[in-house]
């Protein structure tokens, strides 16, 4: 059965310790705030839980404030649990059948600046590739009143982009010198960007159970 949930009062909790029960986590976030449901899957197999669960709360403030108590805060079983905002995405198919497609864990989102007029979607996907499966088509967009050409690019995994970053970055594509960097998070504070070490952490998590696939 798919799990449907207003995304903005969902929380993704990671780096959860298998030997935790459901109702040990339900104990755990009600201290918090009240919680609405808790989607917390195991292994078909094993039937072991896998490491991460989805904690619906009753409004979007009580899951940003268990955000800022919980995350890097709380350790069960020596692990340090990871607590993240839920992401709306409608870009991304092939998920597995128990997560909604507003349940993206995170991925590695590039920005790249100042591409050549002559390069299309294809194009993009082309260049980037070669470093690494992208999991979605790039966006094309203009900055400076239509002068600037500008990407996002979407890949799989961190690592992959890391090596785009390198590769790229700076370098002549089309007879333009493009900048090659990731992206600001759109709901993050300050100036943060996609691929900080929480980010890793959950990526490496989704790819580990074939959640990215």
């Amino acid at each position: 059965m798919n799990y449907s949930a207003d995304s903005g009062n969902t929380v993704y909790v990671g780096n959860i310790d298998p030997r935790i029960t459901k109702e040990q986590l339900y104990e755990l976030f009600i201290q918090i705030n009240p919680v609405l449901r808790i989607k917390y899957p195991k292994d078909k197999v094993l039937q072991a839980y896998q490491g991460y669960a989805f904690i619906e709360f009753y409004n979007q403030g009580d899951a940003q404030y268990a955000i800022k108590i919980m995350n890097n805060t709380v350790r069960l079983y020596d692990r340090l649990i990871k607590v993240r905002q839920v992401t709306n995405s409608t870009g991304t198919t092939n998920l597995p059948s128990n997560i909604s497609k507003d349940m993206i864990l995170p991925i590695a989102k590039l920005f790249i600046k100042n591409l050549a007029d002559s390069i299309d979607s294809d194009q993009l996907v082309k260049i980037f590739n070669k470093f690494g499966k992208l999991i979605r088509e790039p966006e094309i967009f203009y900055l400076s009143n239509g002068k600037l050409k500008c990407a996002y690019v979407y890949f799989e995994d961190f690592e992959k982009a890391d090596l785009a970053i390198k590769s790229l970055n700076n370098q002549l594509v089309a007879n333009n010198r493009i900048t090659v960097d990731y992206a600001f998070k759109e709901n993050g504070k300050g100036n943060a960007k996609y691929g900080d070490d929480v980010d890793r952490l959950l990526n490496k998590e989704a790819l580990k159970h074939n959640m990215l696939k």
